[in-house]
């Protein structure tokens, strides 16, 4: 491990932040989650350990920025599905007014240090008029949405027709659209022990997800589709080969059982990484990220901490790309400057600082 270098100047943008403010830390507590009168970390019953950093910005954002994170991209769209049924009991319009509400207020209270996702539900074409409103009256940069949805025989992934208006909508705007596994992943039904749900699960879920994206075509209809997968793409780079392999046999005549769904794909589903498929760098794993830079090109993998959830990682994950790209120029890629273009954050770049924190004009 090399170690960090103080005097390099940089900016850090974690796209993979998950804030929770004050009145969404309310209903948490109401719904019987985390109780705010004892001290942390917690568990509930739903086999979920909570930490103070999730719940109270007061005291993350310190830590966030001692962590050198300049400006974090805000979303929970993973979980729309579960704040609108399970905790806020709404129907999901409301669910992603309130928290749309409460994304805008925390980036009125940290001035210059959020930037804001729109959230969404991704089968459900009746929130395309709030993910509009947030997008172009809220300034939102990208589209936060969950790998799936359902459970059991009923989940459904993004291949699904139901998914159509978001890629259409995201290409012809030319924005991103951010893919996070929902609280529980396809299999959690084994899964609800050593945390593994949560390491092995939700990776899972958007390995499945991203290879019945290509597998369906979704990158062929939409060619200037863009979209960022977490934690390093879930074990995407691993089973690539894999990937490559059967649709290979797909186009040489090997019958896809069952029949009538074969592989829709034009190209290798290798070559959708290098144009339409962005990781973070999530992981904790200095051979995964050397993985992902060779799956996606290192001016395709972006910072992300998954931060509040996860009460510490930000000084890790800066350490691990340190540690994996010699080059400036690379970790500059990875920390600020391709996050930058892609969500057309509008930082200087000859600072990469925001605007609304530029001193005002005298």
């Amino acid at each position: 491990m090399i170690p960090r270098n103080r005097t390099e100047h940089r900016a850090i943008v974690d796209t993979h932040r998950h804030p929770i403010g004050p009145k969404l830390a309310a209903k948490m507590a109401e719904a019987g989650l985390y109780d705010p009168r004892k001290e942390f970390p917690q568990s509930n019953p739903q086999d979920l350990i909570c930490y103070r950093e999730f719940f109270d910005l007061e005291f993350a954002m310190p830590k966030q920025r001692a962590g050198g994170v300049t400006l974090s991209l805000a979303s929970n769209g993973g979980e729309v599905d579960w704040f609108a049924r399970d905790l806020l009991q709404v129907s999901t319009g409301d669910a992603l007014k309130f928290l749309n509400d409460e994304y805008m207020e925390m980036r009125d209270r940290y001035p210059g240090e959020f930037a804001l996702m729109a959230n969404a539900h991704a089968l459900d074409e009746g929130c395309r008029p709030i993910v509009e409103e947030m997008i172009t009256q809220g300034g939102a940069k990208a589209i936060a949405v969950a790998s799936s949805y359902g459970d059991g025989s009923e989940r459904n992934f993004l291949d699904s027709p139901k998914a159509e208006w978001l890629w259409e909508f995201a290409e012809a705007n030319d924005i991103v659209v951010h893919i996070h596994p929902p609280m529980l992943s396809v299999g959690h039904e084994v899964l609800m022990q050593y945390r593994l749900n949560e390491a092995v699960g939700r990776p899972f879920d958007s390995t499945v997800n991203g290879a019945r994206m290509i597998g369906s075509g979704v990158f062929d209809r939409h060619p200037k589709l863009q979209v960022l997968i977490v934690h390093m793409g879930g074990e995407l780079a691993s089973i690539l080969g894999r990937l490559e392999f059967t649709w290979r046999l797909n186009y040489k005549g090997v019958r896809n059982p069952p029949a009538g769904r074969p592989y829709k794909n034009q190209r290798p589903p290798s070559e959708y990484f290098k144009t339409n498929i962005l990781v973070d760098c999530m992981g904790f794993n200095p051979i995964a990220l050397r993985a992902a830079v060779e799956m996606c090109g290192v001016d395709r993998v972006v910072f992300g901490s998954d931060y509040g959830p996860i009460p510490y990682g930000i000084e890790e994950h800066v350490q691990i790309v340190e540690d994996v790209l010699p080059s400036s120029a690379e970790r500059q890629q990875v920390f600020s400057k391709t996050s930058n273009r892609i969500f057309r954050l509008g930082l200087i770049d000859a600072d990469l600082i925001t605007p609304a924190v530029l001193p005002a004009a005298a």
